[in-house]
């Protein structure tokens, strides 16, 4: 307890800047639901089209992974921070004005999905090569999703008051709040090279870390579906936006303790079989919260759902993290494993067009076994 007390206060810098950064892609998370559900009764469009304008943000943060280890080889994260967080905040102004101009919301959002993406590459890769990327990892995460509880309850009131507007208003606001955060950060308090004048390895490719970044693209889509249309659901089984808004923010606020409690299972027990239970346990949640027939059953399911996804998001970070020296798997597979939203988004959007909400929940199940397959090659020592 005391060495994890020491880390806390040695990397607290460096823990308020990946928490904002991880922060600002939680934001997305808790207006997708919203907005989803939103695009299409004040816009008029269809689910597969209103899926495709919410997961912009998550495919350009997939994207911001070809680009962001070489920048964040060689640039500092205070000039990052300060040059693509003025491009989202831009970005979220424009969007509450034109979100009628599909297209160009499409490309305003992606380019704010980018920019987010590549702050989380620069902060993932400074945690993975600290001496406890597991519990560091956790704390982000934590520090993440308790935000994201008091976001999604915010975009919910904020849409209601003023509707699309509003809600890219709140994302405005809130995304100059976390930039300003990261520009505390100063690189020299764990970083030796901020500048990355020291030569980098290449990056080895290999079905090990293959088929990590692919597990955990895949379960993060694969859990995100049901996430994608929770409000659709709410709404379905007689509540509001501000009450469904209130009992799912409330809900992610006390899962934000599964994050510090994954990345101590992790470092305790290996990410294997800690990730092999979350993969069972989400899979029953959102198959339950997905064909509820009551609020109460919805409520209920929804512990297992979301507690699942916060556990083993640091575990899946830190897994990645180990998979070289230099942090450089990190950088790439945060904005990565964090496009799994995206896919979530346009794919239930896609499942829900042709079969009904009903069949995520398949779509959820058929993903969780993926992820269980792909646990053997994932494991550091195949014989273990």
């Amino acid at each position: 307890m005391k060495k994890a007390l020491n880390r806390l206060v040695i990397y607290f810098p460096l823990l308020v800047a990946g928490g904002a950064a991880f922060s600002l892609s939680t934001l997305f998370s808790a207006m997708k639901p919203v907005l989803l559900t939103r695009f299409v009764e004040q816009v008029g469009l269809d689910e597969s089209l209103a899926g495709l304008i919410v997961a912009m943000p998550f495919v350009g943060i997939a994207c911001a992974s070809f680009v962001a280890r070489r920048l964040v080889n060689h640039i500092s994260m205070r000039k990052l921070a300060l040059i693509f967080g003025s491009l989202l905040v831009a970005g979220e102004l424009f969007s509450a004005y034109f979100f009628t101009q599909i297209y160009l919301i499409l490309l305003v959002q992606f380019a704010c999905g980018v920019s987010v993406g590549i702050l989380m590459g620069a902060t993932s890769k400074r945690v993975a090569t600290t001496q406890a990327p597991d519990q560091l990892f956790g704390f982000v995460d934590m520090t993440a999703v308790l935000f994201m509880s008091f976001m999604i309850t915010g975009v919910g009131f904020a849409v209601s008051y003023a509707g699309l507007q509003g809600g890219y208003q709140f994302a405005a606001v809130v995304s100059f709040g976390f930039v300003c955060l990261m520009l505390f950060y100063r690189e020299e308090s764990v970083n030796n090279d901020p500048e990355g004048l020291i030569r980098h390895s290449k990056l080895a490719l290999s079905v090990r870390p293959i088929a990590v970044v692919a597990m955990g693209i895949i379960f993060v889509t694969a859990s995100g579906m049901g996430f994608a249309f929770m409000f659709s659901i709410a709404i379905g089984l007689g509540m509001d936006y501000g009450t469904a808004g209130s009992f799912i923010g409330t809900l992610v606020l006390f899962s934000a303790a599964a994050c510090p409690l994954g990345g101590w299972c992790s470092s305790r027990f290996g990410p294997i079989k800690p990730l092999a239970c979350a993969y069972i346990a989400c899979g029953i949640g959102w198959y339950f919260a997905i064909n509820a027939e009551s609020q109460w059953m919805f409520m209920v399911a929804l512990i297992p759902a979301i507690f699942s996804l916060q556990f083993n998001f640091p575990i899946l970070l830190a897994l990645s993290g180990s998979l070289d020296d230099e942090g450089q798997w990190a950088a790439i597979a945060s904005p990565l494993l964090t496009s799994g939203f995206a896919w979530a988004a346009i794919t239930a959007g896609f499942i829900v067009s042709l079969w009904g909400v009903a069949a995520l929940a398949w779509g959820t199940l058929i993903g969780m076994a993926i992820c269980l397959l792909l646990l053997f090659p994932a494991r550091s020592d195949p014989l273990s």
